[in-house]
């Protein structure tokens, strides 16, 4: 049996182990019987022993198979892990840049608030400087007109006064002639000084008599200097 079926093929060694053992049994039986007894079974037994050599063979290389599968299958299941690993960090390191994105989004929001509130306050402000300038020029118009209408009133008082004076004059002019023509004994080198008062160019008013007139209060009174002068502060605008 033994060299039947090794004929036929390279048998696995735990096939040829087998076959030793059933050509032993062979011969015991022809020893004991004779060849008849086992002709028809040896066929038999070559065949189921080529066919367990085949099973065996096909159960090693699907042993190789379920080997090489096992590697593959623990490589990917490293690199499904690994992959995991860096998944699960690219989806962290998302979440944080949405957080980031998101509270920068809210700092930025409460800064245009602020700028905006800013902005506002200082278009307020424009508005109530540009109506505090509108008001100023109106005053300061009306105080143009004031002042005119004032200027107007000190130049007529002034004129006014010089009018006065130059009446004073003439009454004392004509007083001073009457007395002396009453006193025939009195020498004309002893007539008063007569009050000349002008204006002059530069507004101001100016009169020769023996005492200056000057401002005393709201009165005029007479010095004891030679002259007069009364000059105008205000200018026309």
């Amino acid at each position: 049996v033994q060299d039947d079926y090794c004929s036929g093929s390279v048998m696995s060694e735990r096939v040829s182990g087998l076959a030793g053992s059933i050509y032993r049994e062979f011969e015991r039986l022809i020893h004991c019987y004779d060849e008849e007894v086992v002709k028809e079974l040896m066929p038999l037994v070559v065949n189921v022993l080529e066919n367990l050599d085949s099973v065996l063979s096909e159960n090693q290389e699907h042993e190789v198979e379920l080997e090489l599968l096992r590697e593959d299958n623990e490589q990917l299941l490293t690199q499904y892990e690994r992959e995991k690993a860096l998944r699960r960090q690219a989806e962290e390191k998302f979440i944080e840049f949405e957080d980031a994105l998101e509270q920068e989004k809210k700092e930025l929001q409460i800064q245009v608030e602020h700028y905006e509130f800013q902005t506002r306050q200082l278009e307020l402000k424009a508005k109530n400087y540009a109506d505090q300038i509108s008001r100023l020029e109106e005053r300061e118009s009306e105080m143009k007109k004031e002042y005119n209408a004032l200027h107007q009133r000190h130049t007529e008082m002034i004129q006014t006064y010089v009018e006065h004076i130059e009446r004073s004059k003439m009454q004392q002019v004509g007083g001073n002639s009457q007395t002396e023509s009453s006193l025939p004994g009195r020498s004309r080198k002893e007539r008063p000084t007569s009050l000349n008062v002008f204006p002059l160019a530069d507004g101001t008013v100016r009169a020769q008599i023996g005492g200056k007139l000057v401002p005393a209060g709201d009165h005029w009174h007479l010095s004891d200097l030679g002259q007069l002068q009364s000059s105008s502060s205000y200018q026309v605008l």
